[in-house]
Parts: C-alpha cells; sequence; structure tokens
C-alpha cells in the first residue's frame, strides 16, 4: 500500500510541477519555411490531377532525392469501394537504409483542396516533413531505414493512402511512423490520434519530444468528428504511428487564406523539433513491437508529458473512487456536524438549483447575442468575447444566487464552508468518472486524477478545519487547472471554428455544456479555495463589479464583427448545367440567411429546402440556407465523351464509354438509370439518391473507359446512362479559383463546383436482340 500511494504521489506531484525542457536536434525553421513557400506561394493551391500537383510533386522529389534518399513515385488507379470512388494519384516513396530493413515512416500529404493554398493542410506536413528527413539523414549509423511517404489525394477522399498500402514495400518494411497533418494554422501539433498496438509507440513522445502537446481525450472527440486522414487508411494495417496536427487559428483550414504567411513560425518550429526528436528516440527502441495496450496520456504546460497503461490506469481509477467515497463520508460528516442535517441538505439543493440557474443563464445570454444581431453566428470572429460575456453572466447568476439565499429564514442559510464545496462536488466526480471510465477511457484521466487528489488530501486532512480544507482545496485546484483549464480553452476556439465549416446552426447551449464540464472540475475547488464562515465585506459592491463587468462583456460582444477578412463565412456557390443547355441551376448556400452578391449575379433567387429536379443525383446543398434561381450558362463541357457501346456477351450485355478531359482535374460521375444495378463493373460505384454512380477523380489526360454488364432486359434503357462532369473552376471565372466576378470575397471564402449532366449517343456494335 506505501509503495502504492508513492507512486499516486508521484504522478500527482507531476501534474503540478513541469518536468525539464528537452533539447530538440538541428531542425531550421527557415528551410522548413522555404518548403512552405515554395509550395502554397510559388506553385499554390495543388488540388489533384492538375500541373501544380505535378509541379509540387517534382519538388518534393527532387529535395529527397538532394537528401540522400532513393525516390520513386508510385502512379496508380486507387480505389475505394466504400465510397464509389477511383482516382489517379501519384505517392512519392522515398527511402534511406539503415542497417535493418525495417522502416520508420514520416507521412504527409502533397495535394491540397481545390480551395486553399494549402500552407497548413498539408504544406505544413510535407516542409516538416523534409526537413527532418534531412536531419535524420546527416545522422550516421542509422539503425532503422527511413521511408519518408509523401501522398497524393488525400483531400479527394484518402484516395494516396488507399494506392500506398497496395504497395508491397512499403506494407511490409513499414514498421511504425508519424504522420503531420494539420486543421489549423496556428500553436503546436497536437498527438490526436495514435494507430494500433501502440502502448509503447505514445512513451518516445512523452519522454524525448522537446514542445509535447496532446492528450488521449483528443482521440475522444476526433472519432466523433466527420473527419478522416491518411491514417485511417495506414491503420488498417495494424501500423502502429502516431497523428499530429495543429488545430490554432482554424478559420484559414480548407480556404483561400491557408497562405504561407498565415502559418506561424512557432507552429513550424515546434513541430519540427518534435518530429527530429522522435525520430532520434526510435533509435533505442524496438520498432517491431506490437502490444495490444492504448496508454493514457497528457502533457503539462506543453513543456513535458505523461504516459501509463491500462494497468496503471485502472489502479488509479479503482484508488480514486474509494478514497473519493471516504473523503466524501467525511466531509459530508464534518459539514453536518458544523450545521445540522437540515441546513446542510438546505444549501446542497440550493446549491444544485445555483448551478442550474449559472447554466441556462450562460445559455440565455448566448441566444440573447445571436437575436440581437442579423445574424446567426454573431460570435464567430471574435470568439473570446462571448466567452468572456458566459464567463461574467455565470459568475453573476451564480454570486445573486447565493445572495438570494439571505432571504431565506435563518435556518435555512446556506454553510459559507470550504468543506460544503466538496460535499456537493465528490459525489458528482465520482459519478462523472465512473461513467467517463466506461464511455470515453481514453478521456477518464480528466476526472479521475483530480478525484484522486481530492480524495487523498480530504481522506487525511483534519476535518473540518477550514485552513486545511483550504489549503488541500488548492492542490487539488491546481492539478484540475493544469488538466483543463487550457484545453477547454483551446477547445471552445477550435468548436467555433469546426462549427463554421459544418452545415449546421449552432445550437445555442454548446458552448455553455463545455464551459460547463469545466466548470464542474474548477468551480467547486476554487469555491472551497474563497470560502469563508466570516462575514462577507461589502458585498454590494461584488454586485455592482459584477453588473459592471456584465454589461462591458456585453457591450465588447456585441459590437465585435461577426466575419472577417481572416475569419470569413464559409459560403458555396454550385451551377449544373445538361449538356450545351443556354442556362443553367445555380446555388449558393451558407450558414447565414443573406446573399448579398455582387453586379453581374443572376436574379431571381429563392431560399429552398428541397433538391431540385435535376435529372440526376445532384441533391440538396448541406448547408442550412440555400438559394437557387436559373441563370447563365456555364459554357461548354470539360470533357469530350466517345459513343455509348452495347455489346452482347454471354449472358447479357456490356456498356461502354469513353470520357477525355479538355482541362486538368476534371471529376466524373458516370449515373445510371434508376433501379438498375451492373453485374460486374471495372470501376467501383454505389447506390447515390437511388441512382448507381462511379466516380472518377482527377481524370488522366488520355480518358477513362468505363464498362458494366448487365441482363439483356436492361439494354433499352442504357441510353438513360448520364455522364457528370464537375470542375472546381468556372470557365471564365475570376482569380485563381476562378470564381464568377459577381462572388464577393472580402469576409467570406468559397467552395465552388462547376457541373455538366451529359448523355452520350448510342453505337452498338452489333445488333441487340
Amino acid at each position: 500500500m506505501r509503495r502504492l500511494l508513492s507512486s499516486v504521489l508521484m504522478v500527482v506531484v507531476s501534474l503540478v510541477l513541469a518536468g525539464c525542457r528537452r533539447e530538440p536536434l538541428l531542425f531550421s525553421e527557415s528551410n522548413a519555411r522555404a518548403h512552405v513557400s515554395m509550395l502554397a506561394g510559388t506553385i499554390g493551391s495543388r488540388a489533384i490531377g492538375t500541373p501544380e500537383n505535378a509541379r509540387a510533386r517534382a519538388y518534393v522529389v527532387d529535395q529527397l532525392q538532394l537528401y540522400g534518399f532513393d525516390v520513386r513515385v508510385q502512379e496508380a488507379d486507387a480505389r475505394r469501394p466504400e465510397l464509389g470512388r477511383t482516382a489517379r494519384v501519384a505517392n512519392v516513396i522515398a527511402t534511406l537504409q539503415g542497417s535493418r530493413s525495417d522502416a520508420l515512416g514520416l507521412v504527409a500529404h502533397y495535394d491540397s483542396a481545390p480551395e486553399a493554398p494549402g500552407a497548413a493542410d498539408d504544406g505544413l506536413g510535407v516542409a516538416v516533413v523534409l526537413e527532418a528527413a534531412r536531419v535524420y539523414a546527416a545522422r550516421p549509423n542509422r539503425p532503422w531505414t527511413l521511408m519518408v511517404l509523401v501522398t497524393d489525394g488525400e483531400e479527394a477522399g484518402l484516395m494516396g493512402a488507399a494506392a500506398l498500402m497496395t504497395d508491397r514495400e512499403v506494407t511490409r518494411r513499414l514498421k511504425a511512423y508519424l504522420q503531420v497533418e494539420a486543421a489549423g494554422s496556428d500553436g503546436p501539433a497536437l498527438l490526436f490520434e495514435t494507430g494500433p498496438a501502440n502502448g509503447w509507440i505514445v512513451g518516445p513522445w512523452a519522454r524525448r519530444a522537446p514542445h509535447p502537446r496532446g492528450a488521449s481525450f483528443a482521440i475522444e472527440i476526433y472519432k466523433r468528428l466527420p473527419n478522416d486522414t491518411d491514417f485511417s487508411i495506414i491503420k488498417r494495417q495494424d501500423i502502429p504511428g502516431l497523428n499530429f496536427a495543429p488545430v490554432g487559428d482554424s478559420y484559414a483550414y480548407h480556404t483561400a487564406r491557408d497562405t504561407p504567411e498565415r502559418l506561424s513560425s512557432r507552429t513550424l518550429t515546434d513541430t519540427g523539433e518534435n518530429l527530429s526528436s522522435l525520430l532520434a528516440a526510435f533509435d533505442t527502441i524496438d520498432i517491431t513491437a506490437r502490444s495490444p495496450v492504448t496508454p493514457t496520456y497528457f502533457d503539462l504546460g506543453g513543456v513535458t508529458a505523461v504516459s501509463y497503461g491500462p494497468v496503471a490506469s485502472s489502479s488509479l481509477t479503482a484508488l480514486a473512487l474509494v478514497l473519493g467515497v471516504i473523503a466524501w463520508v467525511r466531509t459530508t460528516a464534518a459539514a453536518i456536524r458544523t450545521a445540522g442535517l437540515g441546513r446542510w441538505l438546505m444549501t446542497i439543493a440550493w446549491s444544485i438549483v445555483a448551478s442550474v440557474v449559472v447554466v441556462l443563464a450562460m445559455i440565455g445570454v448566448t441566444w440573447a447575442l445571436r437575436a440581437a444581431r442579423e445574424v446567426y453566428h454573431p460570435w464567430y470572429a471574435h470568439p473570446d468575447r462571448l466567452f468572456v460575456l458566459m464567463l461574467a453572466v455565470g459568475v453573476t447568476a451564480g454570486w445573486c444566487m447565493s445572495r438570494l439565499g439571505q432571504w431565506l429564514p435563518p435556518r435555512a442559510h446556506g454553510l459559507r464552508h470550504p468543506v460544503v464545496a466538496w460535499t456537493v462536488a465528490l459525489p458528482l466526480w465520482i459519478v462523472l468518472a465512473s461513467i467517463a471510465l466506461w464511455l470515453l477511457p481514453g478521456a477518464a484521466y480528466l476526472w479521475t486524477l483530480p478525484l484522486l487528489t481530492a480524495g487523498i488530501l480530504l481522506t487525511f486532512a483534519p476535518l473540518p478545519g477550514e485552513p486545511w480544507v483550504r489549503a488541500a482545496s488548492v492542490v487539488v485546484l491546481a492539478v484540475a487547472g493544469t488538466l483543463w483549464l487550457r484545453d477547454t480553452v483551446d477547445l471552445m476556439r477550435f468548436i467555433v471554428a469546426v462549427l463554421g465549416r459544418l452545415p449546421i446552426v449552432t445550437p445555442v447551449f454548446v458552448y455553455a455544456a463545455i464551459m460547463s464540464s469545466a466548470g464542474l472540475m474548477l468551480a467547486p475547488p476554487f469555491i472551497a479555495v474563497i470560502a469563508t464562515t466570516r462575514p462577507l465585506l461589502r458585498p454590494s459592491a461584488v454586485t455592482a463589479l459584477c453588473l459592471m463587468t456584465v454589461a462591458v462583456a456585453a457591450a465588447l460582444a456585441y459590437r465585435a464583427p461577426a466575419y472577417t477578412h481572416d475569419q470569413p463565412l464559409r459560403r458555396y456557390v454550385r451551377a449544373l448545367q445538361n449538356g450545351s443547355a443556354g442556362i443553367a441551376t445555380w446555388e449558393v448556400a451558407s450558414l447565414e440567411p443573406g446573399l448579398d452578391l455582387g453586379v453581374g449575379a443572376p436574379g431571381g433567387w429563392t431560399l429552398e429546402s428541397s433538391a431540385p429536379v435535376a435529372g440526376i443525383p445532384w441533391g440538396r446543398l448541406p448547408q442550412p440556407f440555400v438559394f437557387r434561381t436559373s441563370g447563365p450558362s456555364i459554357g461548354p463541357p470539360p470533357v469530350s465523351l466517345g459513343p455509348i457501346t452495347r455489346e452482347p456477351v454471354a449472358g447479357g450485355i456490356e456498356l461502354s464509354v469513353t470520357v477525355t478531359p479538355q482541362h486538368p482535374g476534371i471529376t466524373v460521375s458516370f449515373v445510371l438509370p434508376a433501379g438498375l444495378v451492373p453485374a460486374r463493373h471495372n470501376l467501383p460505384g454505389l447506390m447515390r439518391l437511388g441512382r448507381w454512380t462511379a466516380v472518377y477523380v482527377a481524370l488522366p489526360a488520355e480518358g477513362v473507359l468505363f464498362r458494366a454488364s448487365f441482363p439483356t432486359a436492361a439494354a433499352p434503357r442504357l441510353t438513360e446512362v448520364v455522364v457528370v462532369a464537375t470542375s472546381t473552376r468556372f470557365p471564365g471565372g475570376e482569380g485563381w479559383q476562378s470564381l464568377p466576378a459577381w462572388i464577393p470575397q472580402d469576409h467570406a471564402v468559397w467552395g465552388a463546383a462547376a457541373s455538366w449532366a451529359l448523355t452520350a449517343p448510342v453505337a452498338d456494335s452489333a445488333p441487340l436482340r
């Protein structure tokens, strides 16, 4: 027992005291910055299949060859049947031989979203991978082979990674890998995902990364978000890995604002130094080891980190629950002895009511701010102002509830003693820790470690001694603050940006729910620290100060612009044209109801709630506000179609059609008539809105042939096959995105798609029976 308590105390102390800073290796931020400038500045947006994509690939190949790597390019038609998608990709596979053939990998993707220059996503990843590879290549006596895997088509559905996992050399030699992604342009790169059989691979990060940032609770959040990276494909091969990404300043993610100058030097430096240090750390580790253990891990102020396995986690949790119950019994008994059972029960009841009022007040002020403004997300560009307002309103509501308690009969007045806060908090913490252990195991430490600290200190502290309880509460507050405060602030800022790109109007309770979750862990020890049995000095002054703070915070939140150039509104424009018709169906969508288009825009826009009648599975844009009109033609199709050929084969008939692009970066969809499903097909497809559809992303210059077999009875319906060609560039558009001239871009960024629904003539190769 003594040994176990010693181990527990060491963990607790490590949460309060930051460890010594680890020295990074010679990673050059200026070199990495030059790579980003070339990829996202000189070259620009590098969407799959475009000339810019090919230039970026050539640059990466040249750099790796310069560092002494053996480089080859894997060109393949990547297939993902679960998406009904095919893509022509070109992955860069570079190898630097070590004393053993088993390889450690560095993974990033060099393509970008079509609407973004991709400085952070994933110019950052490519830049730090290249520079870390240079540093590693200069080291003598390398025990492991290093494979640098720079994929294509990640933004098109992880297509490059899908092709990479068909390369036998890669799957045979790769034993562990580090991947760098990006969801933001600032802040340190978080360790937000770990691969299977990863118990041994997190330890080096905790011990050796000079700027560790990340926590296992992020895994629980990430797997509930509609996001994937190449990591999702590679981990299916049971190759352990670590996935890093910065999330600060996430407004630029997948937008035209993701530029080199926006990517912070701190992000480049910290990410690169971590990567270089981890490569060195793996020199003394057996990367071929496998373990079913999934560790709990978290950083402490970005200076050091803690990692421990499930045995330690279970032991700490069990001890926390046991000591938590003991501490609750002791504090409750002390409170009842001090104030009596009735007054204690009234204090508990009033505390619960006050907590509900505080949460409702924060929700209410969020609703009021929205109702007072002309937009649904008035806090988007300056969320900190909303958070300060919510905090001020919450504190004021709690204070007013405490003052209202003075109007109760004297025997029902609440007990202002530090021990009372723990009689309320401990049972709640015990329940939350138990639920988290069951539903969110990677995040359970957020509740169990503060509970363990409180359990230890309040089990052995002299009660109801006010100084002793207050001192214990200071320690618990330090532990809870270390675990909760910084991550909560970062999470709330990140959630604002994430919700800004999801097709929903943000519910007004979201931010209050997050703040309340943190408040449940931070408020009780804080109240216990400041609570006193002595009479309050000038409570009216405190009330006035709270009201003044609310007024100032409300004014600042109200006056903040909802959207700015650097924190823009995300909007979408698309058009569909049937063949070479003189008109097209146009749609504009966003999270806000305004239309505000420029001079030259089509007229007659109407707010729509249903999909257009298009003859193909075009569907409705998912944003809550979609405006539609009929407008001018978007020009001639960017592809040429060969005739549809119907050829009799054994047991049925085979359809063939060839599509050849006239411009790079074109996506085509082969859409069959409703209810018709091929028996065999050369491209994967699936049902989309009732029509079987096969998608080919980034048509190669030589075009693509689609073949599918059907029963003979389906032959007459095969003339109804539609080929949809889609481009992210509008013919005759302005700027590097080729957007229509009437698109406003000062405070908005746009995703765009121009589509042509084409039917091909029929040329039967033989008479049909």
